[in-house]
């Protein structure tokens, strides 16, 4: 290991990977920092939509995609009409694939089971005490970002998720709104090959973190999904927006707030920031590509506050769902 780099990335997750793997066999020395002593990523339902094929095959999906059956109230609706929609892919998986074309490259050098404790301008030091400098440096470190916080970005959207993994496929994939359980969050039913993703969502400011998990937990035991010896997963996810880039420090996915704060998809705004930085370093063009994620990102907030109110809530989720299919397939995706 060097005592300079180009580019450090701070994050081996979907972000980083992505970032590292796009910056591979450039002139530029890289070196990506993970805590943890693989690239699992976080926890994640594993959704994604067709866009998200930009950037990986669509072999590695878990299935072809498939409709949504989306439930409000007494109302419910396979969403879109006639075409597929949503899938997931496992976040091992992604990473093998990231990896692949990194661990390949004579540039990039991977750093795990190590924590950075202390970030410069131009330096920062990791808990085995030594002291790395960069030219670049990008935080792809989750919502509970070091980068972040060293560049004093506030954090003011943020959203508690719970999950649990149920040893069981599920035919549908499925989307509850329950005013009363989750607030303006929901609830999803995400299948995998050899397990479902079951759990719910929602902004901290509307449902504290105890009561959501509690909630949870009753809407499985209302619908006989048995979770006895099932590990509840937490995570935070941050959809606060401020900027991607900060001088020579640059923040990816949920480090910069980039997740949906309508659905929790996370997966193609971690990938589509990963490359927009790397192209920036590289210099290969002054395209934004993040524009169209952000303008889409506004639309779902203002989504978020069109459904705040629950009388509304049936008829908008009807009225949009039914008649406006394709604004809505933009808007989601």
């Amino acid at each position: 290991m060097r005592n300079f780099y180009d580019v450090i990335i701070i994050g081996a997750g979907a972000s980083g990977l992505e970032c590292a793997r796009n910056l591979a066999n450039s002139e530029l020395k890289v070196l990506v920092i993970e805590k943890k002593h693989t690239a699992k990523g976080r926890i994640c339902a594993g959704g994604v939509t067709a866009n998200d094929l930009e950037f990986f095959p669509e072999r590695l999906l878990n299935f072809p995609f498939k409709r949504l059956l989306i439930h409000y109230d007494n109302f419910e609706i396979f969403f879109p009409k006639n075409r597929g929609f949503v899938s997931t892919i496992e976040r091992e998986k992604l990473a093998k694939y990231q990896l692949s074309f990194i661990e390949n490259s004579d540039n990039i050098d991977l750093l795990f089971g190590t924590k950075v404790e202390k970030i410069g301008s131009n330096n920062l030091l990791l808990n085995s005490g030594e002291k790395l400098s960069f030219r670049f440096l990008v935080g792809a470190d989750g919502p509970a970002s070091l980068v972040r916080k060293h560049l004093k970005l506030k954090s003011e959207k943020v959203m508690i998720a719970f999950q649990y993994l149920i040893p069981e496929r599920f035919k549908n994939f499925e989307v509850y709104f329950d005013d009363r359980l989750f607030g303006r969050g929901l609830l999803w039913i995400f299948p995998h090959k050899d397990y479902t993703s079951i759990g719910c969502g929602t902004e901290i400011k509307d449902i504290s973190p105890r009561k959501l998990k509690e909630n949870l937990e009753k809407w499985l035991k209302e619908h006989d999904i048995t979770i006895e010896d099932l590990k509840i997963q937490a995570e935070i996810l941050n959809y606060d927006y401020r900027g991607y880039r900060f001088g020579n420090i640059f923040l990816a996915g949920e480090a910069a707030g980039l997740t949906s704060g309508l659905s929790g998809k996370g997966i193609y705004p971690a990938l589509l920031s990963a490359k927009q930085i790397a192209n920036d370093i590289l210099g290969k063009s002054n395209k934004n590509m993040l524009r169209d994620w952000l303008k889409q990102k506004k639309l779902q907030e203002m989504l978020i506050f069109a459904l705040k109110n629950p009388k509304l809530k049936k008829v908008a989720l009807k009225l949009l769902l039914s008649k406006f299919e394709d604004l809505m397939v933009k808007i989601l995706s």
